[in-house]
């Protein structure tokens, strides 16, 4: 089989954690085409095969010779252990075609696994969606793959694989903290935990329901000025550190919406009286 093949007839599973109630096990559950299954060990290449019920659990890497296409799910710590055990397994890569699931390829990128193709595959947060990038041979079997549950998968550049990701975590897991620190702002003004929780969750879905029907447009301030007063003694209520994250993330609306450069003029250079707000709230 080449690595040009438009359908491949076997494709293995390599993988180390959770792998088998991951989003590669979805892809690789095709009776008749799911191969070898590897893991760090054959205990764990065993269980994964096991909990699938396919597939074929291998004692080591070398029963990858003769497969060219490579599912990977694997934590970063698992995947190094693996790249090492591959490194060593002398296997002709250039004919190999890797996969990486929901997962970061890491050291599996390095030396001779560069000479294979290598692709990835994502969730995004719709529900249903998958995001594709990668090049050559690689790419081509992973829309393959994720169009099995995503009809029109997301098709990244590769060159803007980085960028994506960045997206993916400012998105969420960046804004974590900024949902918490408003439901203890929240708690501080007397609101029980439940309640406290329960209105900043609504502050957030309000924004976000109202920026999807209206973009741009539904920033509070995208036409009117906002009270430049009103606003500073809103942030020198708030601690030091939570202070700082308001400011900042008001001028990245001011700047990134290019409006109202003058209150973002008193937000980069506050006046002195900024201390008499400060003794006010404490």
């Amino acid at each position: 089989m080449s690595r040009e093949s438009e359908s491949p007839d076997e494709f293995a599973l390599v993988g180390a954690g959770p792998a088998a109630a991951s989003l590669a096990a979805a892809l690789a559950r095709n009776p008749g085409k799911l191969g070898p299954v590897v893991g760090v060990s054959y205990r764990v290449a065993s269980r994964i095969a096991n909990s699938l019920g396919l597939g074929t659990p291998a004692r080591d890497v070398s029963a990858l010779r003769a497969i060219d296409l490579i599912l990977f799910h694997a934590p970063m710590q698992q995947m190094r252990i693996l790249a090492s055990q591959f490194q060593e397994a002398g296997l002709d890569w250039s004919r190999k075609n890797l996969v990486f699931v929901d997962c970061d390829a890491g050291p599996m990128r390095e030396g001779p696994m560069a000479a294979a193709a290598s692709a990835w595959i994502t969730r995004c947060p719709i529900p249903g969606k998958l995001a594709v990038g990668g090049h050559g041979t690689a790419l081509t079997a992973a829309i393959r793959l994720a169009s099995r549950h995503d009809r029109r998968p997301l098709i990244v550049p590769s060159t803007a694989k980085h960028r994506f990701d960045a997206a993916m975590l400012l998105g969420g897991a960046a804004i974590t903290p900024l949902i918490d620190a408003v439901a203890h702002i929240l708690r501080g003004t007397g609101l029980v935990d439940k309640e406290a929780t329960q209105m900043a969750v609504m502050l957030f879905q309000t924004t976000i329901q109202a920026y999807g029907r209206s973009g741009r447009q539904s920033w509070e301030w995208h036409v009117q000025e906002p009270d430049r007063e009103k606003v500073e003694s809103q942030i020198a209520a708030l601690a030091e550190r939570e202070a700082g994250v308001l400011r900042d993330l008001l001028l990245l609306g001011f700047e990134r919406f290019q409006r109202h450069e003058e209150v973002a003029a008193v937000l980069r250079h506050p006046p002195d009286q900024e201390t008499k707000y400060a003794e006010a709230g404490t």
